[in-house]
């Protein structure tokens, strides 16, 4: 923790033109809770055994390339540590501890493991030196690569790593990414489209709660997709369609500030008005809705079904 994985991580996934995932920000949206709140009700055990889980998820069936920044302590599962050995190119940022000292006294929120350390520079350098010593043989047994990180910024992290990924693999890079012009590859609309929160979202939803969880095949997907009610022209943000290429369900991809209350359910309706479908999804990345059509309306079920499922 505090080597600026995620940071690296957008940087690098921006160079490949290729999708980011941050698994604890994955973790909580898939929970619906803060990962101190996660600690606190379920312990440190509670909270692997969800880890594990997400990172099965967030790694089944990936049919392109794509950047995930796992946890500091991911690697501390033996399961994690070796699945991560055998479907991932790992690379471990190595940093001293006294440049990890300087970025987590600055980015101290929502380090469970830092426990009370993080107030007392003495403290928080013998916590530091403690989890290395936990943690190190782990990273360099599982990572194919060290990256030394120090005295580096992220952009130089991420385009070192970039030189290293173009030995091994046939790559894109988007040498035409700014920081101001960002960009994410829609895999269901095969082009790069602005990324936007909404877009943000839909992304986060093709790829890890439809395509990942749900295992809805990508070419049974579609964004963007038009059509008319009432002489006005609409958009879904994605349809689902079952084998008969006939639509299965509707998904509505909001920002993660937006309430998904009975508005955003009722514009849903209206969209199978025209549609007929037999599940509507609602989602802003951080609460997900997933109703089922029945006799009398559409019901609320308790979990995502799987897409063989959603078919019977």
């Amino acid at each position: 923790m505090g080597c600026g994985k995620s940071s690296v991580g957008k940087a690098l996934a921006s160079l490949l033109s290729c999708p980011f995932v941050d698994l604890d920000t994955y973790i909580e949206r898939r929970e619906g809770r803060k990962i101190p709140e996660i600690f606190k009700s379920d312990g440190e055990a509670g909270f692997r055994r969800i880890e594990q889980a997400a990172l099965a998820e967030v790694t089944a069936g990936q049919e392109t390339m794509s950047v995930l920044s796992l946890g500091g302590g991911t690697l501390t599962t033996p399961e994690c540590a070796e699945k991560v050995k055998k479907v991932t190119l790992c690379f471990y940022l190595r940093a001293s501890v006294g440049k990890l000292m300087h970025n987590l006294e600055n980015d101290f929120e929502g380090r469970p493991m830092l426990g009370q350390s993080l107030h007392n520079p003495d403290k928080l350098r013998m916590r530091i030196e403690t989890l290395m010593k936990e943690r190190e043989d782990v990273y360099e047994d599982t990572a194919r690569y060290i990256i030394d990180i120090d005295g580096k910024e992220f952009n130089e992290i991420a385009s070192e790593i970039a030189d290293v990924l173009k030995k091994e693999v046939p790559l894109r890079v988007n040498t035409e990414t700014t920081p101001q012009k960002k960009t994410v590859l829609d895999p269901l609309r095969r082009k790069e489209v602005a990324l936007t929160p909404e877009e943000e979202v839909r992304q986060w939803c093709i790829r890890e709660l439809l395509h990942g969880q749900m295992k809805v095949p990508m070419h049974m997907m579609m964004s963007e997709t038009g059509f008319r009610l009432g002489g006005k022209q609409f958009r879904a943000d994605i349809l689902i369609y079952d084998r008969d290429t006939e639509p299965l369900a509707v998904v509505e991809c909001k920002r993660p500030e937006t309430a998904i209350d009975r508005n955003v359910l009722e514009q849903a309706i209206r969209y199978n008005m025209v549609l007929s479908v037999k599940f509507i999804i609602i989602t802003n990345g951080i609460r997900t809705y997933i109703f089922k059509k029945g006799k009398d309306g559409y019901s609320p079920l308790r979990s995502a079904p799987v897409f063989e499922e959603m078919l019977k």
